[in-house]
């Protein structure tokens, strides 16, 4: 007799555990979802701020060497998003000429000596147009000291007239 209190004991604990279970997995499936639209709310306010500020957003992986740009970044350089993301060789190649070296050396002190940067330059777009810009870039750096990436921005400095 004792076995059968033992097994209904056994078997009320593994319902009462699976009833709390299934109510903490509906909880979290709430809060991931009022994450999900917080964080699609504050994407797309920085795409509306992008757009009417004239600046975009970009990132640099410091392993991969691609720069993750946003869709202003993209849209500033009259680039066609199909093509994707460029590596860090092809984003300094939109520099103008005289200004490349500049921008090419700013990157690579930062990546390896963890220097922030900022600096005045011309790019120069797929349809051949140019942008002065304010170029800004921010190491990410680990516990240990070492270059993770560069974030950055873009902020467009042409004339209202010249764009």
């Amino acid at each position: 007799m004792s076995i059968i209190y033992i097994q209904f004991f056994c078997a009320f604990a593994l319902i009462a555990t699976i009833c709390f279970v299934v109510l903490w997995l509906r909880k979290s499936q709430r809060d991931l979802q009022a994450v999900s639209l917080e964080l699609e709310r504050c994407k797309l306010t920085l795409e509306i701020s992008e757009h009417v500020g004239r600046f975009g957003s970009w990132h640099m992986n410091a392993g991969t060497r691609v720069v993750r740009w946003s869709d202003y970044i993209f849209d500033m350089h009259e680039r066609r998003h199909s093509l994707g993301h460029p590596p860090l060789e092809n984003a300094i190649d939109y520099y103008h000429r005289a200004d490349r070296l500049m921008a090419q050396s700013a990157v690579e002190k930062a990546l390896k000596k963890g220097e922030d940067f900022e600096f005045r330059a011309r790019i120069i777009t797929e349809q051949g147009n140019e942008i002065p810009v304010l170029s800004r870039g921010t190491c990410q750096i680990d516990k240990d000291g070492s270059v993770l990436g560069v974030f950055g921005c873009f902020i467009d400095l042409s004339a209202p007239e010249d764009r």
